[in-house]
């Protein structure tokens, strides 16, 4: 008896806190002119320890519970972050003909380089989701590209960390404009999906703050966003959803995070541990999980989970392993971001208005934007229905609609999206014959054709069509089931796709290589022979009409490369470590990825960072960077004039990088640290001006644990991609 005594006295001391905590008299938490504090407090008072529990798992797949008896809803989530997908694991409760807008990949949107229309875009799905009932949005996703084949670049903003903060700002006011809670993800260093489930990503303090931070706590400090995912890996030696530096350390204290942290689904693996951590809300429901961790494909990915269900996080409460203040501070996180975005006091009824005109044409200027025109050698593009008698559709992706990559993100457009093929022949008529060949079968989705001898002859009825038509456009590259989550995918482009594309450029020297992709494709084996390549991301349901639209010039390619595309695999920043051994990857090159990376050693890229063509050309002029010195909290502005040249309409992306050439720790060549995207007629001229403040010119110190800005000369360089650099400037910091 003995043994008992100190659980049992645990448990009365629990039930007359209970007893004591629910206050009675008016319901001042449903008072809207107090305080969002004075609210939660009233609220946090009348909540037994039991529904306080409760609040904090899930109950259902997508879903916590809510608390009836005090008008407490439950978040109802639903996947993004490129559009509204359906939220049950139960098809049986999918509406009839469900359907949202499908929007062009997280990839594609920072291809814009376009801030205010990313936001336009979160706005857009934040609409859907409240017609659909939702109110909790899991997106964006803003790790890093560190891996060019990780199997989720596509969901991401690239590999610069600048422009990543920059885009998941836009995106979550979008969201929140709505009333709809934005999830900002994952949480930290998820940047593989090999083994993403038990990896141990080491990775130095220097690194997390310069790279692969930067995108949350803009998206905390600037945005206010309302949640943060957890990621599935370690981070140094501790489960993500259970590590108290990144979930306390860094989340509260650092950034001044007031919101909610939410585990990815099946991600926990303790209950104690988790809960002091820092995890407010474990998704999903317990009962949900309980079928599918059972499932073999679950058990080797690693998949955990239904640690903090009640059965397991009560007891541990009533034990003393988890203070009872510690579930307060979780539920009043909950009540925080409910009664800031208004979710708290709304009943609104789910309308089903969705994929309106207007969140289309959204989606269409996005997908258009994101296009980016790596190579268009003799002007082969745009192509002329005056100089086209026909032309060769050739491709795994000409007859079908790419709109976005597998897994957790791949929205079912409600509109039936119209293929390339298709596309390609209503923009010409009846003025151009069109042909088509497969050429090859896209890797996984037909199995008669997708072996050498069918291949052969494949390739051989493509290349007889391009040889008798004008001009050949190949569209390649990959598919939701080729480029997906939970498996990283190859850099060389699906098997057959390689000796399709030199087999039909040597038939047809006016070949066009239309990619889709989420990131980075190795292209040596016939990038010399082919004139024009256009990337065209996963442009959602715009996936045939928006590459048409600039084959033929309706619209000038304005986008910009968000990652570098490299020559070879041993030239990525990840090579010497990837997939890791035991485990266990180390992150050993630290800061320098991406085009750090190439700038530091040297590597000339395929196609560096920030390029991308146009049908014009853009000249720079008048660089001026004021004052010549400045103070330690002194902003600095630079300014320069933009003149469009040539014969056409069209958008440049002005660059500024900064670089440190007197710095105590080593750090890059130079670093993008403001951007800005111009629209010029004919001929005109525009002035661009930015500010870079004290962020711009420091770097992290792991030894004083903080932000340092030295005295000392910074460069300023404006250009139009990281290796076309058109103008210099410089600065001075004073020392203090």
């Amino acid at each position: 008896m003995k043994t008992r005594r100190p659980q049992a006295y645990a448990v009365v001391l629990v039930a007359l806190a209970v007893l004591s905590s629910c206050q009675t008299g008016p319901a001042r938490y449903l008072d809207t002119t107090l305080t969002v504090d004075q609210r939660i407090d009233d609220l946090l008072g009348r909540l037994t320890l039991e529904e306080k529990i409760g609040m904090v798992s899930g109950e259902t797949w997508m879903e916590t519970r809510a608390v009836a008896r005090l008008g407490v809803p439950a978040l109802k989530t639903n996947d993004g972050p490129l559009g509204v997908r359906y939220w049950s694991l139960d098809s049986r409760t999918k509406p009839a003909g469900f359907g949202t807008t499908a929007f062009p990949a997280g990839v594609a949107m920072a291809a814009t380089w376009d801030q205010e229309l990313v936001e336009r875009e979160g706005k857009a799905i934040a609409e859907q989701a409240r017609a659909l009932g939702r109110n909790m949005l899991l997106g964006p996703t803003v790790n890093i590209a560190r891996l060019p084949q990780w199997g989720r670049n596509f969901e991401g903003y690239g590999e610069d960390p600048y422009l990543a903060a920059r885009m998941a700002v836009a995106y979550i006011k979008g969201v929140q404009s709505e009333g709809v809670i934005a999830t900002v993800k994952h949480f930290a260093a998820n940047n593989q999906e090999f083994e993403r489930n038990r990896v141990d990503v080491r990775v130095s303090e220097r690194a997390l703050n310069e790279i692969y931070f930067p995108a949350f706590r803009a998206s905390i400090r600037e945005a206010n966003v309302g949640s943060v995912m957890s990621s599935y890996n370690k981070v140094n030696g501790v489960w993500a959803a259970e590590n108290p530096y990144l979930l306390t350390d860094v989340l509260r204290t650092q950034f001044g995070f007031k919101g909610l942290v939410v585990s990815d689904w099946a991600s926990t693996h303790t209950t104690v541990e988790t809960a002091n951590a820092g995890l407010d809300v474990e998704m999903p429901g317990a009962e949900s999980l309980k079928g599918l961790l059972n499932e073999p494909v679950f058990v080797k990915a690693g998949f955990m989970g239904g640690f903090m269900a009640p059965e397991k996080l009560l007891p541990a409460v009533t034990s003393g392993q988890v203070a009872q203040s510690t579930i307060d501070e979780k539920v009043r996180r909950i009540l925080w971001v409910m009664f800031t975005l208004g979710i708290f006091d709304r009943r609104e009824e789910p309308t089903n208005v969705v994929d309106t005109p207007e969140q289309q044409a959204v989606a269409r200027e996005a997908a258009v934007e994101s296009m980016v025109l790596l190579k268009n050698a003799g002007a082969v593009l745009p192509f002329s229905i005056d100089r086209l008698r026909s032309i060769a559709v050739i491709g795994p992706n000409a007859a079908v609609a790419r709109t976005g990559g597998g897994g957790s993100s791949l929205v079912e457009p409600k509109i039936v999206p119209v293929p390339p093929l298709e596309a390609l022949k209503a923009r010409v008529g009846p003025r151009v014959q069109v042909g088509y060949a497969l050429g090859c079968a896209m890797a996984g989705e037909d199995k008669e054709k997708d072996t050498p001898a069918a291949r052969a002859a494949l390739i051989k009825e493509a290349v007889a069509l391009a040889r008798k038509s004008d001009a050949a456009v190949i569209f390649a590259g990959y598919s939701a089931d080729t480029e997906q989550e939970m498996t990283d995918r190859t850099l060389a482009l699906p098997a057959g796709q390689d000796d399709l594309i030199q087999a039909v450029s040597r038939a047809n020297r006016r070949t066009v290589v239309v990619l889709y992709a989420g990131g980075p494709v190795l292209m040596d084996p016939w990038l010399p022979q082919v004139p024009a390549v256009l990337v065209a991301w996963y442009p959602g349901q715009e996936a045939g009409t928006a590459p048409v639209t600039v084959l033929f010039g309706d619209a000038n390619p304005s986008g910009r490369l968000p990652v570098t595309f490299i020559k070879a695999w041993k030239d990525s920043a990840a090579y010497p470590n990837y997939p890791g051994e035991n485990l266990t990857v180390n992150y050993a090159e630290g800061i320098y990825v991406g085009y750090r990376h190439a700038d530091k050693h040297n590597i000339e890229p395929l196609f560096p960072f920030g390029h991308g063509l146009s049908y014009t050309t853009f000249e720079y002029s008048d660089l001026k960077v004021s004052p010549a010195e400045v103070g330690a909290s002194q902003p600095v502005t630079v300014s320069l004039s933009v003149k469009n040249a040539g014969s056409v309409a069209g958008a440049e992306v002005v660059q500024i990088y900064v670089a440190d050439r007197e710095s105590s720790l080593d750090r890059p060549v130079k670093e993008l640290k403001a951007f800005g995207r111009v629209m010029l007629e004919p001929g005109e001229t525009r002035s661009v001006t930015f500010t870079l403040n004290r962020d711009a010119m420091s770097f992290y110190d792991d030894t004083k644990k903080d932000w340092v800005a030295e005295p000392g000369v910074f460069e300023v360089y404006a250009g139009s991609s990281s290796r076309d650099i058109r103008l210099k400037g410089s600065f001075t910091l004073a020392g203090k």
